[in-house]
C-alpha cells in the first residue's frame, strides 16, 4: 500500500514548545456502555449501585484534587471543583433516579444519557467556556461509569513508551492521570486557551495545540507527528525533510538556550547602554518561578481572571489575596502588575450570567462589567490591597478602558476599598500605584485626560489591532488582516507613549508583540519603557534587545513613520533582527 504524504494542520497554540513521536489517538470512551432492561423490583439495586458509584467518584476526585494541589499548586487543584459539583448535584441525581423508575433501563445507560443531554446543552452555548464545561460532564460520567463497571485503572497512565496524544478533547483528570514521562504533547479538535486541557498542558510543560478541527479523522494510532505548540502546527507522517527541517530547530533552540541561559541575570540594555524593563506575563502565582527562571525582572501582568476560570466561580477575597500575596512575594524586590478581572468575551465563569450580546467582545466585560457589579469589583480590589503589604511593588491595572471617566470610577471604588481596611486594621500600601490598559483606540486617542489619574499604561496589542482594524484575530478568513505593523497601530501606540512621557509616567505593552523578538527592536525605538512577555518568549526577546544598538532602534522607528503598509514595517523589522541576530529569527518565525 502506498504511503499516506505529508499533511500539516493548523489549530491554537497554547502551550510552547517542538515534540515529535507517535501519535497515541483517544476517540470517544474507553468503556463499552450495556444497555437492557430491568424490571421494576430491580429500580433500587440500580438506585444504590449508582450512589456508590457516586462515593467512589467523589472519594477518586478528592484523591486527584490532593495530587494535584502538591504537584501544580491549588489555583490548577481548584479546577476539579467542578468535577465535585457534578457529583453532588442534587438535580442531576434525581433525573438520573427519575429516568430509571419511568425508563427501567440499566443505571449506565440512563447515567450516559442524562449526561449527553446536559454536555450537549451546554455544547450549544454562545459562551466559549460554558460550552467547555461540557467536558467536565463527561469526564465525570466516564468516571462513574468505570465505577459501576468495577474502577480499574486509566489506561492513560500505563502508557509504555512516549506518545504525542491526540483527542477529540481531554479531561483535567485524564491529564492528570498521565505518566509525565511518557507524554510528549497534547492535541485537541476542542478548546481555547481558557479550557482546561490548555491551563493543565501549560501547568505541565507539555507543547500542546487545540482547536485542531477533525485531527481525529486525519491522524491514526502510530503515526509519526511533529508537534509545535508556539506556532499551533500539527505535521502529519512527516517528510525526512521535514523531519530535518524541526530537527534542526530543535538542535539550534537547545544550543540558543544554553547561550540565552548565561543571560539569565544580565538586564536588558542595548549596546549602547538603554535599558528596557522586560516582565513577564503569567496565568497562575506558581509560574513566577518559570519567570524568574527565564530571566524576567518582573511580572508585566498576572491575568487574575484566570483565578475566576479555574475555580468556575467566584474566589473569596481570602483566596484571592492568598495567590495575589504569593505573586507579591514571590516576585520580590521586584514589581508585579495584577490586572482586575477581564471577564467577559470568551472569558466567563459559570457563576457570572452575562446576556446574549450580539458581540460580546464589544460587550459587557472588563471593567465595564467590574463597575457593574461594584460587590464583586470591591473584593478583588480588597484583596489586592492586603497582598500590597507584602510587596511595595506591586501595582493593580485596569483592563479594557475607554475614557477617563472610568478609571475616576474605578479610583473611587478603589479609595473606598482602602478606607474599609483601615477600619478594619488590615494592613495595606496606601500609595500603591494604579495603571490602565491602552486597548482600545479612544482610550490611545485620549491618553491625555487619561494620563492625570494614573502612574503608568501598559498597551494591550492584541485587542489594540483587533480594536482599530476591526479585525478578530480568530478569524480565519481575516487572519491576514491582523497586523500589530500596520501604520495606524503604531500611530496609537507612539502616541500613547508620547504623551506618558510628556506627563511623567511609563508606557509598557504587553501583549503579543512584546512577545516577539521581531518587533522589539520597533517597541523600543518607538520609546516603550517596558516589554510584558510569557516566560519563555523572554530570552529571546533579551537576547535582541542586548544585540542592537538604542539608536538602531530609534532609526527603524523613523523609518517605519514613512511606511505606508504593516508589510513594508514587518520586513524592516526583520531585516534589523536578521543582520543582528540571525538564529532569533531562525526561531521566531
Amino acid at each position: 500500500m502506498e504511503a499516506q504524504r505529508e499533511l500539516e494542520l493548523r489549530g491554537i497554540g497554547v502551550s510552547p514548545g517542538i515534540a515529535a513521536g507517535p501519535v497515541l489517538l483517544l476517540q470517544g470512551d474507553d468503556l463499552p456502555l450495556p444497555e437492557y432492561a430491568i424490571a421494576a423490583e430491580e429500580v433500587p439495586r440500580e438506585m444504590l449501585r449508582l450512589e456508590e458509584a457516586l462515593i467512589a467518584t467523589r472519594r477518586q476526585l478528592h484523591d486527584i484534587q490532593r495530587r494535584v494541589e502538591d504537584a501544580l499548586g491549588s489555583e490548577s487543584a481548584g479546577i476539579f471543583e467542578a468535577h465535585l459539583q457534578v457529583v453532588d448535584d442534587p438535580s442531576f441525581v434525581d433525573e438520573i433516579f427519575r429516568d430509571l423508575r419511568d425508563k427501567r433501563k440499566n443505571v449506565e445507560k440512563i447515567l450516559f444519557d442524562a449526561a449527553e443531554r446536559y454536555a450537549r446543552t451546554l455544547r450549544q452555548m454562545e459562551d466559549d467556556y460554558l460550552r467547555e464545561r461540557a467536558t467536565d460532564i463527561r469526564d465525570v460520567t466516564r468516571r462513574i461509569l468505570r465505577n459501576l463497571a468495577g474502577g480499574g485503572v486509566d489506561w492513560l497512565a500505563g502508557l509504555d513508551s512516549p506518545r504525542v496524544l491526540v483527542a477529540r478533547d481531554l479531561a483535567p483528570s485524564e491529564m492528570v492521570a498521565f505518566d509525565r514521562r511518557k507524554i510528549l504533547g497534547v492535541v485537541t479538535e476542542l478548546g481555547s486557551p481558557t479550557s482546561h486541557a490548555a491551563i493543565m498542558a501549560r501547568a505541565m510543560d507539555l507543547p500542546a495545540i487545540v482547536g485542531l478541527h477533525a485531527v481525529c479523522e486525519k491522524a491514526r494510532d502510530g503515526d509519526r507527528v511533529i508537534l509545535d505548540g508556539v506556532r499551533g502546527v500539527l505535521v502529519l507522517r512527516p517528510s525526512p525533510a521535514r523531519e530535518e527541517d524541526y530537527g534542526r530547530i530543535a538542535r539550534g533552540r537547545i544550543v540558543i538556550q544554553k547561550r540565552l541561559a548565561t543571560l539569565k541575570d544580565e538586564p536588558a540594555v542595548t549596546r549602547d547602554g538603554h535599558a528596557v524593563a522586560l516582565s513577564a506575563n503569567i496565568e497562575m502565582p506558581a509560574d513566577v518561578e518559570a519567570a524568574w527562571a527565564r530571566g524576567a525582572r518582573g511580572i508585566g501582568l498576572f491575568r487574575s481572571e484566570n483565578l475566576f476560570l479555574a475555580s468556575g466561580g467566584d474566589p473569596s477575597e481570602e483566596r484571592q489575596y492568598e495567590a495575589y500575596a504569593e505573586v507579591a512575594r514571590r516576585i520580590m524586590p521586584e514589581s508585579a502588575i495584577i490586572r482586575t478581572l477581564d471577564l467577559g468575551g470568551d472569558k466567563m465563569p459559570a457563576s457570572v450570567k452575562l446576556p446574549d450580546e450580539a458581540n460580546p467582545f464589544l460587550g459587557w466585560r472588563a471593567i465595564r462589567l467590574c463597575l457593574d457589579r461594584p460587590v464583586l469589583f470591591k473584593t478583588q480590589l480588597r484583596a489586592i490591597l492586603r497582598a500590597s503589604a507584602h510587596n511595595p511593588n506591586l501595582r493593580i491595572m485596569y483592563p479594557m478602558i475607554s475614557s477617563a471617566a472610568e478609571v475616576d470610577r474605578a479610583n473611587a471604588l478603589l479609595e473606598e476599598c482602602k478606607a474599609e481596611l483601615a477600619a478594619a486594621g488590615l494592613a495595606f500600601n496606601a500609595a500603591v500605584e494604579v495603571g490602565v490598559m491602552i486597548e482600545i483606540p479612544s482610550a490611545a486617542l485620549t491618553a491625555d485626560l487619561i494620563a492625570p489619574k494614573v502612574k503608568f499604561f501598559s498597551i494591550g496589542t492584541n485587542d489594540l489591532v483587533q480594536y482599530t482594524l476591526a479585525v478578530d484575530r480568530g478569524n480565519e478568513r481575516i487572519a491576514q488582516l491582523y497586523e500589530p505593523t500596520h501604520p495606524a497601530v503604531l500611530q496609537l501606540i507612539r502616541h500613547t507613549v508620547e504623551v506618558s512621557h510628556r506627563h511623567g509616567i511609563w508606557t509598557g505593552v504587553c501583549g503579543e508583540a512584546a512577545g516577539n523578538p521581531i518587533l522589539a527592536p520597533l517597541l523600543l525605538g518607538i520609546g516603550v519603557d517596558e516589554l510584558s512577555a510569557s516566560p519563555g518568549a523572554v530570552p529571546l526577546v533579551k537576547d535582541v534587545v542586548r544585540q542592537i544598538r538604542y539608536a538602531e532602534a530609534q532609526d527603524l522607528a523613523e523609518a517605519a513613520r514613512g511606511m505606508a503598509t504593516g508589510a513594508e514595517v514587518l520586513e524592516l523589522c526583520r531585516a534589523l533582527v536578521r543582520r543582528v541576530a540571525p538564529e532569533i529569527l531562525e526561531l521566531a518565525e
